[in-house]
This record gives structure tokens, sequence and C-alpha cells, in this order.
């Protein structure tokens, strides 16, 4: 299937979660030791999340609890042999306690992309606080499509304060990339680490440590919920709402939101104790068959307030980060989905709509 150890090792990580899915944790580890490019599946929460569903049907976990935790556990009260005569499976549970038992311990610093004397000089550009819509996007546990190829999904999440794009690792890794919002630091989604990937080593992403920054950082963004995380939520959205309102490039694609989610949002926006919306739902505004509607109404101005339409306009900044967030219950629906002649009427409100902005000085 391969031509040589280089072709694996550029395999996604998402197909190596994948292939893991398959093995048992004593191969995984030794598909760990064999090159850094795999190191970081030996404890990879996504991998153990997985094992621990496959091997004892454990689906959810305690908040301060990790996968491996878990899965060490469970591997530990398994019920010792009753019988004296070694079977091929108890010699495997055997190797696996140990393995288990080497996971808990670091990998050797030959074959791990951690790095203490080579420290990354892009960390200047990461901001000291956190931008508390990252920690919504991490805590969501919703899988979107890469922002950049839209084919495979996103496993990374751009650090940067300005871009809150996810990207699978072949579009990151990927020099020949015009990207104007790429951002040299990402988080990795299913472990909450940071890595660099213009500090690249022997093709792999560099992982940030040994850094009061970064570990202030991981430490806040994977910290278990508190109280008054709904407070910082809801201020935090509010403030992409008003920079939505703001927004004057209407170039962007702009999707449609099904009004009832949207005022449910605006609630949650707007008043202290309102409950999170659910997943996007746009059934209001489809046909039986799933297409869209034509004779659904829509706003025709931005800063005007239209409660009887069917739907709301937002950019695709906005829409990124609500499926996201929130995750999206059936289709979307997008000006790409009102080219045909049937929609000619929603085509000229959302004309309409984006020239509104020329109304107001």
């Amino acid at each position: 299937m391969f031509t040589s150890q280089t072709s694996i090792e550029k395999l996604t990580t998402e197909v190596l979660i994948n292939i893991t899915s398959f093995l048992n944790v004593t191969s995984i580890l030794q598909l760990s030791l064999t090159s850094k490019a795999f190191s970081h599946l030996i404890k990879d929460e996504l991998v153990f999340k997985r094992l621990a569903e496959r091997d004892y049907h454990v689906t959810e976990k305690e908040p301060d609890q990790s996968w491996l935790e878990l899965y060490k556990q469970r591997s530990s009260t398994v019920a010792e042999p009753q019988v004296t005569n070694t079977t091929q499976e108890e010699q495997q549970a055997i190797v696996e306690d140990v393995v288990m038992e080497t996971v808990e311990q670091d990998i050797p610093a030959s074959v791990t992309t951690e790095t203490e004397d080579q420290p990354c000089p892009h960390l200047e550009q990461l901001s000291d606080s956190v931008n508390e819509i990252k920690r919504i996007i991490y805590k969501s546990g919703h899988t979107s499509l890469c922002d950049l190829c839209l084919s495979q999904t996103g496993a990374y999440l751009n650090m940067s304060d300005n871009c809150h794009n996810e990207a699978c690792r072949s579009c990151l890794e990927n020099n020949n990339l015009q990207d104007g919002q790429h951002f040299p630091i990402q988080l990795e989604l299913s472990t909450g680490n940071l890595y660099c990937f213009e500090c690249n080593q022997d093709r792999s992403p560099l992982k940030l440590i040994n850094s009061e920054k970064v570990d202030n950082i991981v430490e806040y963004i994977t910290a278990p919920e508190s109280s008054d995380d709904l407070d910082k939520r809801r201020k935090a959205e509010h403030q992409l709402y008003v920079q939505e309102l703001r927004r004057e490039d209407m170039s962007l694609k702009h999707y449609l939101v099904e009004k009832q989610w949207g005022r449910t949002w605006m609630l949650f926006r707007t008043r202290e104790g309102s409950p999170l919306p659910g997943k996007i739902t746009n059934n209001k505004l489809a046909r039986s068959n799933g297409t869209l509607d034509p004779n659904i109404r829509l706003p025709m101005d931005k800063f005007r307030p239209a409660p009887e339409t069917h739907g709301d306009i937002v950019s695709e900044k906005l829409w990124s980060y609500l499926v996201k967030a929130y995750g999206v219950q059936g289709r979307a629906y997008s000006e790409d989905d009102i080219v045909a002649p049937e929609y000619a009427r929603l085509r000229v409100y959302v004309d309409d709509f984006k020239k509104s902005i020329h109304l107001y000085p």
C-alpha cells in the first residue's frame, strides 16, 4: 500500500486515529514508538475515547477525568483469571496491563515533537489572554469540516484572535497554501495541545511545552466547566453579534438561519438566566423534500427588525462560529441555494439586505 516510511508519515491525524480503532493498546504503543509523526497516538484523548467505547462500552466520563485515565481504570478492574494455565487472551491482557503502565510515563524524547532547546519564535504572536470563543468551540464537541478544503474534518483550531477557522492537518502542512488568515499556532481539538506548524520537526508540527504562557492557555481552555462559564459565553457571543452588525464586507457568502432559533439565541445573549439554544434547525425554511422553500420571507434591511420573516441572514463569518458552537440538525442554506429561477424573489431579498448598509451614514 505504501512505498516508503515517508508516505506513511504523511497520513492525516484523522486517518491515524481511525487506524487505531482496529488495534489493541499494545499495537498502538508500538506504532507510537516508530516515529515522531505517530508519537502522540498513545496519549491522544480521542484514541482512548474510542477504545473505551469499543472495549468497555463506555461513552461518558467525569468532567475532571481524561479518557486515558478512564481506560486505565477500566483495564485495572477487569477480573484476574482463575485458572492456572495462561491462555493467549490472558497473556494479551497481561501485556496490555504493562502497556497501560508505560502510557503513564513519558515517551522517549527521541520519538516526540517536543523540545526544550528550540523555543518557538512564533509564541510572541499568541495573545497572553485566551479569546473566550476558542474555549467555547473546544468545549462544544461538535465536529466541522475543514474551513480550508471543505472536505476533511477540522482537527485544529486557529489560535489567532481574529480567526476561528478549523483546519485539517493536510491543509496546515501544505506549504503552497495561500491563506491570508493562516496562523502558525493551532489548538489540536482532540487533545487540547498547542502546536506550531511553522516550526516543523521531521514533517511534524512542534508541540509547544515548557512555557508558562502555553501552560496558562491550555489550562484555561481545557479546564472543567464552572458556574460563570455561561456569563462569559453570553458576553463573548454578544460581541460576535455586534461585530456582525458592523461588518461591511458584503462580498462574503451569506447563510439563512431559522427565525425561531435566532430568537432563542438573541434571548440567551441579552437576558441573564436564559438557556442556551440547541442545535440549529432550519426545518421551517425547507419544503418536505428538504430543498429551500421559495415562498419564505427574509429581511431586506440589515439594521431593521423584521419580526414577520421566516429566517435571518448572517455572514459566513458568524455562520461558521454558530456551526462549531451549536451544530446543525439537517441542512444548511446559503446564497448558493437561491440561484434557480424559482428563487428570484429570495435573491431580491438577499441583494437588498446587502445593499442596505449603504442607506445609513
